[in-house]
């Protein structure tokens, strides 16, 4: 447990930090260096997905075990998981344990909680994030046993909205070249980058919109162009980043 003094130093000091970083690499160092200071082992920052969307291109910066964060994606979990679900709820910073004690959790919700303590997440901290213009954001942190105060509580959730906010400034620098091959990206465009960040196939895309498979490729390959990626990942995570879809 951390004393008064070094709750205030462990957030000011990662606030320092952050203020000086000039890269997101230096914004992973110093947050796990705080997260090890109010007991956390492992923690992630992320947009929160539509329902029709996948969780990797909003992910920020991720610290969770490798094993588990390729499990929690591949399965989609975040649709179920009941800390997305509160987070998208409510704007408060909770303790998983404290917030779902008494919420009933469907079997889906419930094998989510619990694949996630083999991995040493019995517990976890987690601090939504909610923009005026409606993007959803958490950081959240997981631990075998969270034990915090109302201060630590407060100075870690002031950590969480440092980190969060600085890696946001990382990801939207102006970058003009891109942004005006963003102005030129048809609608027809548009609509098909929503549908593959969905997790759509070519085929179910042209059935969607009721246009041909080889259509969708072109589309597809022409926003790819217009957005300098060389893949669909890459291309759902730069129209995300500078706003094409959300």
């Amino acid at each position: 447990m951390l004393k008064r003094q070094a709750t205030a130093n462990a957030m000011f000091d990662f606030m320092s930090l952050c203020g000086q970083a000039t890269s997101k690499a230096e914004v992973l160092d110093g947050l796990e260096a705080a997260a090890k200071a109010f007991g956390m082992d492992c923690y992630a920052i992320a947009g929160i997905p539509l329902p029709n969307e996948r969780l990797d291109p909003y992910m920020m910066l991720n610290a969770w075990p490798d094993e588990w964060f390729e499990r929690y994606v591949r399965e989609n979990y975040v649709h179920i998981d009941p800390v997305i679900h509160r987070t998208r709820m409510s704007d408060e910073a909770f303790v998983w344990s404290e917030a779902l004690r008494d919420v009933p959790l469907s079997r889906a919700s419930r094998r989510v909680m619990d694949e996630a303590t083999n991995f040493g997440m019995m517990d976890g901290y987690s601090v939504p994030l909610h923009s005026v213009g409606g993007f959803q954001a958490i950081v959240t942190f997981g631990a075998r046993k969270v034990d915090l105060s109302d201060e630590q509580r407060g100075a870690l959730q002031m950590v969480a909205i440092f980190a969060h906010n600085r890696l946001r400034a990382f990801l939207m620098e102006p970058d003009l070249s891109r942004m005006a091959a963003a102005l030129k990206v048809t609608p027809r465009e548009r609509e098909v980058i929503l549908w593959c960040a969905a997790g759509k196939t070519n085929w179910e895309i042209g059935q969607i919109l009721g246009i041909s498979e080889k259509t969708v490729q072109h589309e597809v390959a022409s926003a790819c162009r217009r957005l300098n990626s060389v893949n669909r990942a890459q291309l759902i995570a730069e129209a995300i980043r500078i706003g094409i879809i959300r």
